[in-house]
């Protein structure tokens, strides 16, 4: 995701200066659903690139790792991947669907005006004041569930299958718990909002992000 304005591909000199692990900023972790044999714990984090005035950014053009997990990389607008993603044109599992869902809200799309060092620097400032911000629930006011008090940097989140949509056939995918290896612990993610999507052969489809209490309510009243 681009969060530093146009990308200008960079000589291997740049290479080192624009490595800085300092950048890194945590942005919720994830935990593989239980079930599976073999299960996974991911760290996600938001990187800020250097912001330059001349309003480009340069750092390596990003290339595939010989086709292990990626074949291709480029950088655009989180609103541009959630579009290609509702098109079918590009596969956003669960979690980077979440993500950029999350990211958008402060990231808008390209624009003359947003196209300057002092627009990047307002949505990154906006961005994190987001990541530290509690209660995290969107109304403002903190709901029942405590994973309202936790960070959007300290999230912890192993989704969970609610039911089937009987609307469409979509699963429904529970945030707020943290796995059974944490449960019991502080540790918690979003009880505010889920995640629909249809699973397929190649790869989660219809991925949406929405209010909790509107789907279980829609469950209940049989509204489509």
């Amino acid at each position: 995701m681009r969060l530093a304005g146009p990308i200008t591909p960079s000589r291997p000199q740049h290479r080192e200066a624009n490595s800085r692990p300092e950048n890194l900023i945590p942005f919720t972790r994830w935990i593989t659903p239980h079930g599976p044999p073999k299960r996974f714990t991911t760290q996600m984090y938001l990187y800020m690139l250097p912001l330059r005035t001349d309003q480009h950014t340069l750092l390596p053009t990003p290339t595939h790792d010989g086709g292990v997990e990626h074949t291709a990389a480029t950088f655009d607008n989180p609103h541009t991947w959630l579009a290609r993603a509702r098109q079918d044109a590009i596969i956003l599992f669960p979690p980077q669907f979440y993500l950029l869902h999350h990211v958008s809200n402060f990231v808008p799309p390209p624009s003359p005006e947003n196209n300057t060092p002092q627009a990047y620097q307002a949505q990154r400032t906006a961005l994190q004041a987001f990541l530290h911000q509690t209660p995290t629930s969107a109304s403002g006011a903190p709901p029942s569930d405590r994973t309202a008090q936790i960070p959007w940097s300290d999230k912890v989140i192993s989704p969970t299958s609610l039911f089937m949509r009987k609307s469409d056939g979509r699963a429904v995918l529970g945030l707020d718990k943290p796995g059974p290896e944490l449960r019991g612990s502080e540790r918690g993610g979003d009880a505010e909002r889920v995640v629909l999507v249809r699973f397929e052969k190649g790869g989660p489809r219809e991925v949406e992000v929405r209010n909790r209490g509107e789907v279980l309510a829609e469950e209940r009243g049989g509204k489509l």
